[in-house]
């Protein structure tokens, strides 16, 4: 990881402090994702496998429509070994600790 990657990982998400001051120099990246399954598409895929009599056959005709879609934009999360050994927060409320946008009319 260069410079400016490095300075854009300086913070932690979750205590707002920066890396190593806990005295240790590590930290995590993570990416949060969010998906849902998409009930329909499993369905048609289930019923052409049903239709051939072999679902590995069915995957090789049928039309390799996402089955999964994607409910929210990744999160990407800086976490500073402390809080990644001690945290226990569910994973849903670390999707709403990553970096905010700001927004073009904030002043600085």
């Amino acid at each position: 990881m260069r410079e400016l990657e490095l300075r854009q990982h300086a913070v932690c998400n979750l205590c707002r402090r920066k890396i190593g001051a806990s005295g240790l120099p590590l930290f995590w990246r993570v990416t949060i994702e969010r998906f849902g399954v998409d009930l329909r598409a499993i369905e048609r895929q289930d019923g052409l496998g049903a239709c051939l009599s072999n679902s590995m056959l069915a995957n090789m005709m049928g039309p390799d429509e996402d089955l999964a879609k994607q409910m929210m934009d990744p999160v990407k999360l800086t976490i500073c070994e402390t809080c990644a050994a001690e945290d226990n927060r569910p994973l849903m409320v670390l999707a709403d600790c990553g970096p905010k946008e700001r927004s073009r009319d904030a002043t600085v």
